[in-house]
């Protein structure tokens, strides 16, 4: 059985959600975990700074979960986790590796590069609205 938790890291606009959406399809067994996915409200992105660190927690809460089922034999067959969170930080996906570890995962971390010349574009076309100021502040505390 085939179990792999892929830790997705990059800014937003570089295509963290393009890539996991073609891994849930590749693998047709993938599940996919974004704390934006929290903020949307009847469709729509509605982002609230006070809730980021509560949503962080549910996002995790739930890929635990998930990954539990397969370490308790509730479910059999192969799994794939996907973190899809910009993860700028390397403290930000740590208890994600720390609970894939302990659910039986193997832990792949998945960085895409960017360019901070490109930082305007990927703020064009990222697909929640973060504007160009905050990208450039993500990208000021990224770690390698």
């Amino acid at each position: 059985m085939t179990k792999i938790c892929y830790i997705l890291r990059g800014l937003p606009g570089t295509g963290k959600s393009l890539l996991s959406q073609q891994l849930q399809v590749g693998w047709g067994c993938a599940k996919s975990f974004s704390t934006d996915d929290y903020f949307m409200k009847h469709g729509e992105y509605q982002f609230d700074p006070s809730k980021l660190g509560e949503y962080h927690q549910k996002n995790l809460n739930a890929a635990d979960d998930y990954m539990k089922r397969f370490k308790d034999g509730v479910v059999s067959n192969s799994a794939i986790c996907i973190i899809d969170n910009t993860n700028t930080q390397h403290w930000e996906y740590e208890k994600y590796i720390q609970s894939a570890e302990n659910n039986g995962f193997m832990v792949q971390i998945i960085s895409i590069g960017w360019d901070a010349k490109d930082i305007p574009l990927y703020a064009e076309r990222n697909s929640h609205g973060v504007p160009v100021e905050a990208i450039y502040r993500m990208a000021a505390r990224w770690e390698q």
